[in-house]
């Protein structure tokens, strides 16, 4: 019966039957044959898939001496040295001694003595019990159990020097796993009748006319090229580089600030009084260490904001709780700290970076997410002008948008603005109005100034038609890589 080899196969029956191989483990047959040891196993595997050869896998178990041993084949075991030491000293010696000359090994020799009847201890003083020639003879079968295990023999199984060595972590029990390979036919027979399948036609094989006893493997010419998954950024980190892309399009400059602020730009100079609620615990998460900064680089800046402070809120204004350090709440701090260089009009800034709050993980919130803060000024800019920025960033992501009145405490007038949801909700994206006179005086700014604040996750769910926040945090690969970057 005729048998269909690959080339491979064919070559490997061919070395078999010219050299004689008909059984042997893996690392014999490769020096046999003169083949890769890799190579050699998954062809044999396929060879046993057809019945010519049989694999098998064996188990067996070794022993081999473990660190414990160390030098003990050379200058003896713990008790063959005491015996030594004993008989030296006219076969006693104080406890003390024995420790002193021994070391480490003095309590493993003492007790491993004592157990084989080999010396007496008593009264600090340890005596042999047996003269030194028979104490000898008692260990040198532990000794050429030893010898054997490090030549590559293997000890009797059950043997009780076995066991105390194993006990006494002299040796160790290994599992050695080896692949036996056993021709099951005849070589030469199966050559006779075979009929090789290539997977190429190459020019030698039309040359020589070898390709007449060829069998060429069939070609399915519907079949899919393997899908290659090419690295890419992740699915949000590109659409804040999107926003990025859309603000400086249109002429912001992009700014950044710490994530540690002062109070004094996350709160103060945004006209938020020091008794505001979202400076209470359960909105603000502050610094335990340090506990506040140094505010004698912002003397100017601090004297108008204790002014607008006491005249607006008519309290005492405290630089110690506009010194202490938080974890920003909004990025709006940042905004703050550019208004305080007193840029001059036209002004178009933007900030992205991570905000924290002291909020539980939902489908809508995140303790930790991202915003993109941006302000806007010249003479004669309105409320108007600023909506109109705000439809046009919306309309160049594609969304839709509404406005509806609202109340901040560094802005007037005021909008929040909410975007339609695959699921046809409104969802609440961001706050926006025209900076306060108090926010303006702190800052010395004198032209109008309109401001707004993204939360770009909440942006991102719209955009992406997500409806659950933590699905942009997903750790689910498909998922990341089924998310398609939508360019606009």
């Amino acid at each position: 019966m005729e048998v269909t080899l690959s080339q491979g196969e064919y070559r490997l029956l061919k070395l078999m039957a010219e050299r004689g191989f008909r059984e042997g483990t893996l690392e014999e047959a490769a020096k046999i044959l003169g083949v890769d040891k890799s190579s050699l196993a998954s062809l044999s595997n396929l060879l046993a898939e057809k019945g010519l050869v049989e694999v098998e896998e064996r188990v067996e178990e070794h022993y081999v001496l473990t660190e414990r041993v160390g030098d003990a084949l050379e200058r003896g075991l713990p008790e063959e040295k005491l015996v030594l030491f004993l008989a030296g000293r006219g076969g006693e010696a104080s406890v003390e001694e024995v420790r002193r000359a021994l070391g480490e090994e003095a309590g493993i020799a003492l007790g491993q003595a004592a157990r084989k009847g080999l010396v007496v201890i008593a009264g600090g003083v340890v005596r042999l019990a047996v003269d030194q020639a028979e104490a000898l003879k008692a260990i040198t079968p532990l000794k050429k159990l030893l010898e054997n295990v490090a030549s590559g023999s293997k000890p009797t199984v059950g043997d009780e020097l076995l066991r105390e060595a194993l006990s006494r972590g002299l040796i160790r029990r290994e599992a050695r796993r080896s692949i036996v390979l056993r021709v099951k036919v005849n070589p030469a027979e199966v050559l006779a009748r075979a009929r090789v399948e290539a997977a190429v036609l190459t020019r030698d094989m039309l040359k020589s006319g070898e390709w007449r006893r060829l069998r060429f493997k069939p070609y399915n010419v519907k079949a899919e090229p393997p899908r290659v998954l090419p690295a890419r950024r992740h699915f949000l980190a590109e659409f804040i580089e999107r926003l990025r892309d859309i603000l400086r399009e249109l002429g912001f400059r992009e700014v950044r600030g710490p994530l540690v602020e002062l109070e004094l730009f996350n709160f103060d100079v945004l006209f938020q009084a020091q008794d505001h609620p979202a400076r209470e615990i359960h909105d603000s998460l502050w610094i335990k260490s340090p506990r506040r900064g140094d505010l004698s680089g912002y003397s100017d800046l601090v004297e108008r904001v204790a002014s607008v402070h006491e005249r607006g809120w008519k309290y005492r204004w405290s630089p110690e709780v506009a010194s202490r350090y938080i974890l920003r709440s909004q990025t709006t701090a940042v905004s703050a700290r550019i208004l305080a260089t007193r840029p001059n009009p036209p002004a178009r800034f933007f900030t992205v970076g991570k905000v924290f709050r002291s909020d539980a993980v939902g489908p809508t919130r995140l303790p930790e997410f991202h915003q993109l803060d941006g302000i806007e000024g010249d003479e004669g800019y309105t409320f108007r002008d600023l909506l109109g920025r705000l439809d046009e960033i919306a309309s160049m992501l594609g969304l839709k948008l509404k406005f509806k009145p609202a109340y901040f405490p560094f802005t007037e007038p005021s909008v929040e603005g909410y975007v339609k949801l695959p699921n046809g909700k409104w969802l609440e994206l961001f706050g926006a109005g025209m900076f306060r006179p108090e926010v303006l005086e702190a800052v010395g700014v004198n032209y109008p100034v309109g401001a707004w604040g993204f939360g770009i996750e909440r942006l991102a769910m719209a955009f992406y038609g997500v409806s659950d926040i933590r699905k942009l945090y997903t750790r689910n690969v498909d998922e990341v890589r089924e998310m398609r970057v939508r360019w606009l």
